[in-house]
């Protein structure tokens, strides 16, 4: 984004010569003279500053929520008394148990993506859930070498089922009962228990809910926000106790959702999805909120000033007031006949008490934070620029 479509709410002054002094308007208002006097009266110079070549960065800020990724219901698959339950804040992973029915039944969790339909066991027909099954005990170790995970059911499948029943406290048959397995995509922290011990498990009813273990920030953007938020691209976060750490963006929604305030307002927004690049830094924070800053635009290398120094020329443009011998600019010791400045201006030339200053045409660039980019055949570092107060 070009420094002049940034340039909302910033001072651009245009110099002029009048009354014995420099002078600046903004909005054809007239502002304060840039001389500033001591308790006697005498000037005390203008103020200052150096070019400087560095790399400037258009950032803009975003408040989101830090909480866990996913929504997950735990429906029970088992009939009985529900006996025992894992603690809320638990983080349960493939083949832990999640509950227990009749002081002996135990429920234990498994990755997949489709949920348990049926009994498995020897003979049961070619299927995903064999698959999903056969996948889990095989990350948990229970095959043996030469194991083929596919969708069919043999001979070799129930001797690692029973490899990992007795290792989960259950009945050593080889078979797994409709409601022994939950299929879920991932590992999952309990938020909150849904049925009370003692009550009837039965099937269908939730027994408790959960995330993912995935920390993640979320939030909504304006559509014309997007480009700040490709997948991949990094970011930074600022946590509620100031520290920032690094973010990456996971997801960027694809379908906009359109709401209408009260006074007839529409916002268009999409989700979108962040991840901590070090999930740790976030300790135990749950529903933070938390503020993502993206990158709009940056340049490096480039020559900047603040953008108060920047002068509006009569022709057209910009320019930038330099003095001459690399100090401060004072007062003006004389009143030269009023004019505005142009890139070639006698008037601008003139010499300034001790130090004579003179224009250079700039050409603005990206600007952010009082600072702006300029593009100058005659400057370089170091040089010395008036900055109207």
């Amino acid at each position: 984004m070009s420094g002049l479509g940034r340039l909302v709410g910033a001072v651009i002054v245009l110099a002029v010569v009048a009354g014995g002094g420099w002078w600046l308007t903004s909005g054809g208002l007239a502002a304060s003279p840039t001389a500033t006097v001591d308790p006697d009266g005498e000037p005390t110079g203008r103020q200052t500053a150096t070019v400087e070549r560095k790399t400037l960065t258009v950032t803009d800020d975003f408040g989101a929520t830090l909480g866990f990724a996913g929504d997950y219901d735990v429906i029970g698959g088992l009939s009985g008394v529900l006996t025992r339950t894992v603690p809320v804040g638990t983080v349960v992973k493939a083949g832990d148990w999640l509950y227990e029915t009749n002081g002996h039944d135990r429920t234990s969790l498994m990755y997949g993506p489709r949920p348990a339909w049926r009994a498995l066991q020897a003979g049961v027909s070619n299927g995903a859930d064999v698959l999903q099954l056969e996948q889990n005990l095989k990350r948990l170790g229970y095959t043996r070498k030469g194991f083929k995970v596919d969708r069919h059911w043999d001979a070799r499948t129930t001797v690692a089922v029973k490899r990992w029943q007795r290792d989960a406290g259950l009945p050593v048959d080889g078979t797994v009962d409709l409601g022994e397995v939950v299929f879920l995509p991932e590992a999952v922290r309990v938020t909150e228990i849904g049925a009370a011990l003692g009550s009837m498990a039965g099937q269908g009813a939730p027994v408790m809910s959960g995330t993912s273990s995935r920390r993640v920030i979320s939030f909504d953007i304006g559509t014309d926000d997007r480009e700040l938020f490709a997948a991949g691209a990094a970011v930074q976060v600022e946590l509620p106790d100031a520290t920032v750490v690094a973010g990456t963006v996971e997801s960027i929604g694809r379908i906009a959702q359109t709401s209408t305030d009260q006074q007839g307002n529409t916002t268009t927004t999409v989700p979108v999805v962040i991840t901590l690049d070090d999930p740790s830094a976030a300790a135990d924070l749950d529903q933070a909120a938390v503020k993502v800053t993206a990158v709009r635009s940056s340049r490096e290398d480039v020559l900047t000033v603040p953008v108060n120094a920047l002068l509006a020329l009569r022709e057209g443009g910009y320019a930038v007031e330099v003095v001459d011998d690399s100090g401060s600019s004072p007062t003006p010791s004389g009143a030269p006949a009023a004019s505005v400045p142009t890139a070639s201006s006698p008037a601008a030339s003139t010499a300034t008490g001790t130090s004579p200053t003179h224009l250079v045409r700039v050409e603005p660039g990206l600007f952010d934070d009082g600072t702006v980019e300029i593009t100058a055949t005659d400057l370089q570092p170091g040089d010395v620029v008036v900055v109207p107060s």
